[in-house]
């Protein structure tokens, strides 16, 4: 699976969640590189949308997005999937809505079939409907009116939509991040709507010829302005929007629309000319009433019915009249007025009438002539009632019209007359229209009532239920209040709770640093404390190293090749402990492993110690040499192990530390077979020897002649040691007087001279005797049956050089300055008569059977004479700086007062009773010394 797949699939899993925001902005990058939006949507296709309503609800709030965010060419590759969205709409619409994503589904699908329909009618909006962008390549004031109109129209077609998926949401409870999340894309979606109208307008108010061209847009989005505006408050409410997108906060009053420049008056229309009144002509006198009215049988109401009428225009008068009277009951005095002549006309029999002309015959021709057949149907009662509710005026026109026709009213009587008396039947016509009518509008009015009647009955319902409603309508502007109320406290309660989170985070954040400060600083003092220790070990290392490579240290006197191995073993043991101390989990004490450390240097102390006194029992020079160099090695290794527990700062962190450990171990493990090897080696080398010892006499003499030599080397290292330190001292000037420094190291030199000549005449002395006992033969002077001369001789050398190399480094102390333990005077002095005894017991185990009159021994003898001189002059020396730390020490008693005097005097006392003992007990335990010494050495045989 690709990255992009990956990303895809992460922002429309089925997790009720909202797609998180990297994830949308990965995939809009992703439609920028390939500038189409096919990838997304073949990754989309892949997805289960037709039977998981969550996945199906992320990925259209995700497509949104990217359609608002990515480029142009995505809402073209968008648009060509309405058929999609359409079916997708139609599928989820069918199925049950277990968790309140199916109807949104469908919503939602709606809301992008009615947004891809907006951008093909108006391509030159992006997806975004950034105003920026259209202001590109469009100006508001260059749109025609028409097409502002429509587009503004369409904008609010698209804003009622963004409602209705709004709605939709807002009713698809229980609310939970996923469903909101597409109130994010439909704030932007309808702000950018909401400022494009504006814009518009504002441009269409200034074009236009009159405000009533678009009052009606005015007005219609001065209608969706509080929708919006309360659309906005729930969007800020909800935390999982407003914590993404500053949602607007439009104000209460919405914008107003004002006209830059004043709107021409309308024109009005020209007055119209009035003409004069028409002549009103007076009515003939009213014919007297008929005596006996036949009756006809009525014809029924809705039944058409066609009668013969006279088309004579004042006949015609007549007839309405009396229509208009029969409705209406003949209440007013011009209903009266205009029913006498009809009454008199029916009812009156024929009479021969007085006119004033009589009309000529052709005036009759035409008169029946003009006789006609009417018919009556709904089309007429529509007409009679429309009729019945007008006022005199059209009535006063027609009868002007009637007088214009007849030509004057004169000549209409005769004709009139004429016409009422010609025939009964045409009366009983006449008469029977007339009833049929009067039934009919009775009837008509009878139904009238009766809707009426419903229509109040209705319209009390309607009222009722105009009161509930206004008692709803009252409830929810109660609720609408309270919710008001409680979203003021609401947001008090969560400005409140943003102050306290505030307040804790800041003290969290302190309270963090100053927490990080004191892990810091006490993780720098264990590091410092840490470095300091290994720096201290690795010191001592190096010092144990160093006095293995010193000719002057002869380590441990009393050391063996078996005690050696067992150092060894010692020394592994606890190399191992310190393993598994440092591997162990959890938690160790510092002071755990330092004392582990410090138990492997001191192992490794005595392992030096032992090994150094051990190597000088090695007679071969290339095994000793070996010898030491395979301690040296466990030295380095040993090292290398402690580097490893400074590096990773103690114990093992990590696997890789365990491993390094064991290999530091392992590589010690080696280096200490290596050595006990060796040291086994030299064992049998040892046993070997001893056992030719039994069986020649002459090892011993070149054992003590050994001894003597090695003895001449060790003074001869000494002597260097004190050349080296008198050539750090700076050169004197000239006239300048030597100090006592100077010539205390002048004497040690002097005495390291003079033994070195001793030890070197007695190394020649034994090789004369040694070399006269081989050549004399078996009865020459053999002394195979004194070994405790040889052994004597052999300790006398060693002594030699003992003694020596204590005054080297005395002598090298008082001359630095150094303070040492018991006074630099006394330990000069002692060490001294030291070097003249060992001398001496030298000499005179040289003599004891040696020739007297050997170059050798005159040799001997004077070099015994310039230590006992060089001695002297050290004793001297010494004392010299006595008494200068005597001299700078004297007392002045003078300035004492009496107490003060007395109180010096007993503290004086107490130093001398103090150092009294202390001389007794140094006397004593030098005794002891000696006599131990005796007593230990068994003769040998």
């Amino acid at each position: 699976m690709s990255e992009f797949e990956q990303t895809v699939h992460k922002a429309t899993n089925s997790k009720i969640t909202a797609p998180k925001r990297k994830h949308v902005r990965a995939i809009v990058l992703t439609c920028y590189a390939d500038n189409s939006a096919r990838p997304f949507f073949n990754e989309i296709y892949k997805r289960p949308l037709d039977t998981n309503d969550v996945v199906c609800y992320k990925a259209l709030t995700t497509i949104h997005k990217v359609v608002q965010e990515g480029p142009k060419n995505v809402l073209a590759d968008t648009s060509k999937k309405i058929n999609w969205f359409e079916s997708l709409r139609a599928h989820w619409s069918r199925y049950p809505d277990t968790k309140g994503f199916g109807h949104l589904i469908a919503e939602y699908c709606t809301f992008f079939v009615d947004k891809i329909r907006f951008h093909i009618a108006h391509p030159e909006f992006d997806g975004g409907l950034s105003i920026e962008n259209f202001q590109k390549n469009n100006k508001f004031e260059d749109v025609e009116i028409d097409r502002s109109i429509q587009t503004v129209s369409h904008l609010m077609d698209l804003l009622d939509a963004v409602f209705r998926m709004q709605n939709a949401v807002v009713d698809a409870a229980p609310y939970n991040d996923c469903k909101t999340s597409s109130f994010i894309p439909l704030v932007l979606e309808s702000y950018a709507i909401y400022l494009l109208v504006v814009q518009f307008l504002t441009a269409l108010v200034d074009k236009v010829d009159t405000m009533e061209v678009i009052e009606f847009a005015i007005q219609r989005f001065y209608t969706q302005y509080q929708t919006l505006r309360n659309f906005y408050l729930n969007a800020n409410a909800i935390n999982s929007v407003s914590s993404v997108i500053a949602v607007p906060n439009l104000p209460p009053d919405p914008p107003k629309f004002i006209r830059k420049r004043r709107e021409a008056p309308k024109q009005r229309p020209p007055p119209k000319e009035l003409s004069p009144p028409p002549v009103r002509q007076e009515l003939p006198p009213p014919v007297p009433e008929v005596t006996q009215i036949p009756v006809p049988v009525p014809t029924p109401v809705f039944i058409r019915q066609t009668v013969p009428v006279y088309a004579n225009p004042f006949m015609q008068q007549q007839q309405d009249n009396s229509m208009w009277g029969g409705q209406f009951g003949g209440g007013g005095p011009q209903m009266q007025y205009q029913q006498q002549p009809q009454q008199q006309m029916i009812h009156t029999p024929p009479q021969p009438m007085q006119m004033p002309q009589q009309p000529p015959p052709q005036q009759q021709f035409d008169h029946n002539k003009q006789s006609q057949w009417v018919t009556f149907n709904n089309e007429e009662e529509t007409n009679n009632r429309s009729r019945s509710q007008s006022q005199q005026a059209p009535l006063e026109k027609k009868e002007a019209q009637l007088v214009q026709s007849s030509g004057s009213p004169t000549s209409s009587l005769p004709s009139t007359a004429l016409s009422g008396g010609s025939s009964s039947a045409e009366k009983t016509r006449v008469i029977t229209k007339v009833i049929t009518k009067t039934v009919s509008n009775t009837a008509e009015l009878n139904a009238l009532r009766a809707r009426v009647e419903e229509l109040e009955k209705l319209l009390a319902e309607e009222q009722d239920k105009n009161k509930a409603l206004q008692l709803r309508l009252s409830e929810r502007e109660a609720m609408i209040q309270e919710v008001t109320v409680a979203r003021k406290r609401l947001a008090e309660m969560t400005d409140s709770n943003n102050t306290y989170t505030s307040e804790v985070v800041k003290q969290n954040e302190q309270l963090r640093e100053q927490y990080m400060a004191l892990r810091d600083y006490y993780e720098k003092q264990r590091l410092t404390r840490l470095e300091a220790d290994f720096t201290n070990v690795q010191k001592s290392l190096n010092a144990y190293i160093s006095s293995l490579d010193n000719p002057n240290n002869l380590g441990n006197p009393d050391a063996t090749h078996q005690l050696v191995i067992e150092d060894l073993a010692h020394h592994m043991s606890q190399a191992q402990s310190l393993l598994n101390l440092c591997s162990k989990e959890g938690d160790i004490p510092e002071m755990d492993i330092f004392g582990a450390v410090n138990l492997v240097s001191d192992s490794l102390k005595n392992l030096f110690s032992d090994a150094k006194g051990a190597s000088r029992l090695i007679l071969d020079q290339g095994l000793q040499s070996r010898f030491l160099d395979a301690a040296r090695r466990i030295g380095g290794l040993t090292q290398n192990l402690f580097e490893s527990v400074r590096l990773q700062g103690g114990q093992c962190q990590d696997e890789e530390d365990r491993k390094r450990m064991a290999a530091g171990v392992s590589s010690l493990q080696k280096g200490v077979g290596e050595l006990e090897n060796l040291a086994r080696t030299a064992e049998n080398a040892q046993a070997a020897d001893e056992k030719k010892l039994e069986d020649q006499g002459f090892d011993l003499d070149d054992l003590a002649e050994r001894e003597l030599m090695a003895a001449a080397k060790a003074i001869e290292d000494a002597a260097n040691s004190l050349l080296a330190a008198k050539a750090k001292r700076p050169p004197k000037k000239e006239g300048e007087m030597p100090d006592v420094q100077e010539a205390i190291l002048e004497a040690a030199m002097a005495i390291t001279s003079a033994t070195s000549t001793l030890v070197g005449a007695a190394t020649l002395a034994q090789r004369e005797r040694v070399e006269k006992g081989r050549a004399g033969g078996p009865n020459g002077p053999l002394y195979r049956r004194d070994p405790t001369w040889a052994e004597g001789l052999i300790s006398a050398a060693k002594a030699v050089a003992a003694t020596t190399r204590a005054l080297v480094d005395t002598a090298n102390k008082a001359a630095s300055g150094q303070e040492i333990p018991g006074g630099t005077e006394e330990a000069l002095i002692a060490t001294s008569k030291a070097v003249t005894a060992a001398t001496s017991q030298l000499v005179a185990a040289c003599k004891s059977k040696s020739d007297i009159n050997s170059p050798s021994q005159h040799k001997l003898s004077n070099a015994a004479k310039s230590v006992q001189h060089a001695t002297n002059l050290l004793v001297a020396a010494a004392k010299a700086v006595a008494a200068n730390v005597a001299a700078e020490e004297e007392i002045d008693f003078s300035g004492l007062t009496i107490t003060g005097f007395k109180v010096k005097e007993m503290e004086q006392q107490m130093a001398i009773l103090r150092l009294e003992k202390e001389l007794e007990y140094a006397r004593k335990g030098l005794s002891g010394m000696r006599k131990q010494q005796y007593q230990d050495s068994a003769p040998s045989i």
